[in-house]
């Protein structure tokens, strides 16, 4: 276990902002600073509410690929009041935080793959679900097509949020790192990859940085980019990452 002072004289930037304030307390803990950017920002979208209000009873299973998803869904069913312990659907989720955020609103998962990836899940999710199981995939604007082109099941997709640039903060830490160019950079989502990259990677050189993934997939998204992959755990949590990190020795940063 990762113990007092392992992080003294570090500093972790998060990219992302994390769901609880356990990951920010953890880096004092060790004796770290950390200071937070997030890269992007969601918002709910509502075109399609009412078709799937009105179809959920329709479907063997409900699939989650996100927490940002769990919360969107979550304000649908409490603008609609539709209490959580009333759904008779099955629920799927990829990942840990995922799953966590679905019990922490009252969920009960019933299935989570081996791996937490959209490639895993479409291997393994047909060994739980019947054939014409109909599936309702509600996902993020930015989701990719795998789970639906996938899966032999019917899936439907309700596109729950967006995903957007948060521009303000990636200028105020591209000027951060002018100054600051010797700390950890944390990434927890490809969609914060690019938008670093776009907006600031052209400024600041991805060698001068160490930089800490949560995941194969952000992982994947950093080494696309050009951008070396230092630190990743094997728990895909914000938390993981930072005891990670304490973990992980670099003589450069002492």
């Amino acid at each position: 276990m990762s113990k007092k002072g392992d992080l003294q004289g570090r500093t972790i930037v998060f990219t992302g902002q994390p769901k609880s304030e356990e990951a920010l307390l953890e880096v004092k803990r060790l004796g770290g600073d950390s200071i937070v950017f997030p890269l992007i920002r969601t918002q709910e979208v509502m075109l399609q509410d009412e078709l799937f209000i009105n179809k959920l009873h329709t479907y063997e299973w409900l699939i989650f690929t996100s927490q940002n998803a769990v919360a969107a869904f979550e304000q649908k069913l409490a603008r609609h009041g539709i209490r959580i312990d009333t759904l008779l659907n099955k629920i799927a989720a990829v990942g840990i935080k995922t799953s966590r955020a679905l019990e922490r609103s009252g969920f009960q998962v019933t299935f989570m793959p081996t791996t937490f990836s959209a490639d895993t899940f479409v291997k393994e999710f047909p060994l739980v679900a019947g054939h014409s199981d109909s599936c309702l995939f509600l996902r993020g604007s930015l989701a990719k097509a795998t789970i639906k082109e996938g899966l032999s099941q019917n899936v439907d997709e309700w596109t729950v949020y967006e995903t957007l640039p948060d521009l303000t903060n990636a200028k105020s830490l591209s000027e951060y790192l002018i100054v600051h160019p010797h700390v950890i950079v944390a990434f927890a989502s490809p969609s914060s990859v690019e938008v670093f990259a776009r907006e600031i990677a052209p400024k600041t050189d991805w060698n001068q940085l160490k930089i800490a993934a949560i995941g194969h997939v952000t992982a994947s998204a950093l080494k696309k980019q050009g951008a070396p992959v230092h630190i990743m755990p094997t728990t895909y949590t914000w938390l993981a990452l930072v005891q990670e990190i304490a973990n992980w020795k670099d003589e450069k940063l002492k």
